[in-house]
């Protein structure tokens, strides 16, 4: 992936607001995830290009930890 990437994550109770993308600057991935009843700037579960996620496959694994969900569903959350 080269060019800057942004999507929506489909998750139940998270899918309102929470993000995921690429940053082409700096060849990581991030995430920012709000549960749908947070009316917050910051997001509950931020996982930012400062931590340098070099893959997607790193990333989901990152989010069914913080999340505890199965990578999975996880995986299916950011590709759907």
């Amino acid at each position: 992936m080269t060019d800057a990437y942004r999507s929506d994550i489909n998750l139940p109770d998270w899918s309102e607001q929470s993000i995921w993308g690429y940053d082409p600057l700096l060849d990581c991935y991030w995430a920012q995830l709000w549960r749908d009843k947070d009316r917050t700037d910051r997001p509950r579960i931020w996982i930012s290009s400062y931590h340098l996620i070099p893959t997607m496959a790193l990333l989901t694994r990152l989010l069914a930890d913080a999340l505890d969900l199965p990578e999975v569903q996880v995986v299916r959350a950011l590709t759907t």
